[in-house]
Parts: C-alpha cells; structure tokens; sequence
C-alpha cells in the first residue's frame, strides 16, 4: 500500500509474513550538496547517540533492550543525485513474543523520538556532550582514511570521474576541514531545515496489518511533523562524454608495501535489443566474482595481484576495476588486465561462463529477497526511480533473452575514461 501524507511525504506498507522482524525506514532526501555532505552525516551520528528522554547512549541502548532488543540505525549515503538521511528501527514480530508490550506502536514512538526529540543544550544547540563526542568520534575516523589504502584509491578514482561535480567531491562520509568548522549551532539549523524541507519516504515491512499500521502512524506525531508539502526531487544523472574523449588519470606515492589500481570504464546505454542484464553477465565473466577472468588470470595464474575484482553501476553505467599489486607489476598487470577485457570483446568466453553468470545472477536476486532490507530499498526506488527496477518476470525475461552477443556487445562500447594509482614506494 502507497499513502501521500503530503506533496513529496510518502508512506509505503509492504505487509510480508515470511520475516522475524518488523522494520520501520524514514529516509530524508535533498540534492547532494558539497556545504552539507559532512553535516548531514554528522547530525546522524548525533541524533543516534541520546535522545530528549533517553540523555544517553545508555539510557538508549536500555530502551531498545525493553523494546526485546530493538535495533536503531541512523545513517547516510548517497542515492542517485540525493543525500539520504535515513532512520530505522527493526524489532521483533509481536506473535513471537510471550507478552507483546504493544511492539508497533512502542517502536514506532521511539524512532520518533530519535527523529524528533533531539537531546538539546538549549532551542537553538544539541546537548554539548552529544555533539562534542560525535564529532570527536567522526574527527577520528576520518583522520584514519589515510590507513585504508583501498579506500584512498576508490576516492582517488572517483575525484577524476566527478571532477565536474563538485557536489560529489565530499565522500559521503564528511570531510575533515569542513567537519572541524562545524559548530553546534550551525549543525542545530541544518536539522530544522531537514524536516521542515527534504522530502520523506517512509516504509514498513513485515507482517503488519495495513489498515492498523496507517490508523498508528496517521495519530502518531510523524504525520503532524511532516504534514507540510516538501521540495521536489529532479533526478539528475552524470555525464562522462568529457573523459571519454580525454581520459583522467592521476598517481600518487606513499610509503606502501602493496599499490593500488582503480580504473573506470563506460559503457554505452543498452540496445533495446539486447539483454539489460547483459553488463551484469559481463562485469561477473570480467572480474565479479572468483569464477572471472580477472580473479584466475590475474591473481590466480600469473599472481600479477594480490587482489583484483569488477564490478558494475547500472545507474551510471560505470564498470570499475581495482587491485592491490606490487609497483613493480603494475605495467604487467594493467597488460594482462585489458587482454581479459579483449577476451571478451573478441567472443573467446565459454557457453559455461555465460550459464555460470546467469546463475549468479539468478542466485543473488534469490538470496536478497531473504532480506528485509531487499524490500524496503526497493520500495525507495519504486517512489524515487521505479524505471531501475525489473519485476521478477521481467528479470526472468532478460536473463532468458541474454545471448553472448549481447555481453559482447557491453565490452565493445566500453570505454576507459579515468585510473587512478597509488604507488607503494
């Protein structure tokens, strides 16, 4: 069931039996914005730490465990060309409980409690200890970036793809300069502008009654919250038309003991002839999984890498690879790792190789309707970007319809338009 609580506010119910659990998402969704990307991350980690009646993490943590062990999350990511600043709370399926402390309702009141009754110092600060410990914690981790070598590559890469962008240029996770200007007030603001204006998807899945849920939800004071009309989301998609006629690239040097390589291809829009699937098969035959070319030539038979893996973005049609290698082996490795792309450009992949992918692909799909999560994210592109999605007879239909000149097709139209290396000195 689909409900408009308000022009761009939506309440989605997805009432499924086969789940433990119950799961209540509110997602919070504007533009993408390069001032408020470390905010926004930030103002989660703040409001999951305490609330107004709950003034500690503790206090918090011993709710949820009334709650037979209820389980906040508050967190941020990108989708699309949005930030999304989503809540949820995930709670045990009443009829499983010897004494059912009205679970929905109860739940349903502490997300609003998280969301809404922020632990405050004053009517225009958050409670100092709260905000002095988030940002602490968010001051350290991001200060630990430079410790992940895998981490530093794919945003080296991605730096060279959005270099267009500026609004993608901060990682969703913050940036440290901005996160040491932030200051309590300013954070404060950013929130009030957050649920006065983003617009809002709310989902609930698991065996629930619709007709109850909406009767609770519509006296709870999320819809009094949220009652008000929001701005409206205009989906904007990147273009790489620059990098494929001039391709980036960038190498950087640290004191490594192993280098890195990340490196982006395009691929063209599909044929309507073709499989939309056909770039998954492709990107699985290339390097998705260790059944690939890149993971047994690379890796495995000429140890050219200690790690080399694909994958693939059907939103942005970007395929990346990336390895960890010795500097001395890069020349070698990026040598060996376009002959697997020539591979399958030149049809030389076996029958077994394109059932194999099939399956794959057929299993994963399968394994992820096991999770709750599968159908709450689902449900946020159904009202975001509904035309990204297959029905399980459509993905049948493409998966049956995909031929090798359909996945050689993909390999033909890549093109390479960013690497990034960083070299081990």
């Amino acid at each position: 069931m689909r409900k408009s609580i308000a022009n761009n506010v939506a309440l989605n119910i997805k009432p499924i039996k086969k789940f433990r659990t119950i799961k209540i998402q509110i997602d919070f969704l504007r533009p993408l914005s390069r001032e408020e990307t470390t905010k926004r991350r930030l103002l989660a980690n703040v409001l999951s730490n305490s609330t107004k009646h709950y003034p500690t993490f503790k206090a918090l943590n011993d709710r949820e465990m009334e709650l037979y062990g209820s389980e906040i999350n508050v967190y941020t990511r990108n989708l699309l060309n949005f930030n999304d600043l989503a809540f949820s709370i995930e709670f045990a399926d009443p009829k499983f409980l010897l004494h059912d402390p009205n679970q929905l309702s109860e739940n349903l009141n502490l997300l609003g409690e998280i969301v809404f009754q922020p632990n405050l110092k004053n009517d225009s600060e958050f409670d100092d200890i709260a905000f002095d410990t988030e940002k602490r914690n968010l001051m350290s981790n991001l200060a630990s970036i430079d410790d992940n070598q895998d981490l530093v590559s794919i945003l080296g890469l991605t730096n060279l793809l959005y270099q267009d962008n500026p609004n993608r240029q901060v990682p969703i996770f913050g940036d440290i300069l901005q996160l040491k200007a932030l200051n309590n007030a300013d954070l404060y603001d950013h929130y009030k502008d957050v649920l006065k204006n983003d617009a809002v998807v709310v989902n609930v899945v698991g065996d629930v009654d619709e007709e109850e849920f909406t009767k609770t939800f519509m006296d709870s004071e999320f819809v009094s919250k949220l009652k008000s009309d929001r701005q409206n989301l205009s989906i904007e998609f990147d273009h790489f038309d620059k990098l494929v006629n001039t391709p980036a690239s960038k190498e950087d040097h640290k004191h490594l003991n192993q280098s890195r390589l990340a490196i982006a291809y395009l691929t063209k829009k599909i044929d309507v002839k073709n499989s939309r699937l056909a770039p998954q098969a492709m990107n699985l035959i290339l390097g998705g999984d260790d059944q690939s070319q890149l993971f047994q030539q690379v890796r495995e038979k000429n140890s050219l890498a200690y790690s080399v893996s694909s994958s693939y973005q059907p939103i942005s049609h970007l395929v990346t690879i990336q390895a960890g290698l010795d500097a001395k082996k890069l020349g070698q490795a990026t040598d060996l790792i376009n002959k697997q792309i020539d591979f399958i450009k030149n049809d030389k992949f076996t029958d077994d190789q394109i059932v194999h992918a099939q399956k794959v692909m057929d299993t994963r799909r399968e394994i992820s309707s096991d999770s709750i999560q599968h159908y709450i994210m689902r449900s946020i592109w159904e009202t975001v970007y509904s035309k990204s999605l297959l029905t399980d007879e459509q993905f049948k239909i493409e998966l049956d319809k995909m031929d090798r000149k359909h996945i050689v097709a993909v390999a033909h139209d890549m093109s390479e338009i960013a690497q990034y290396r960083l070299i081990g000195d």
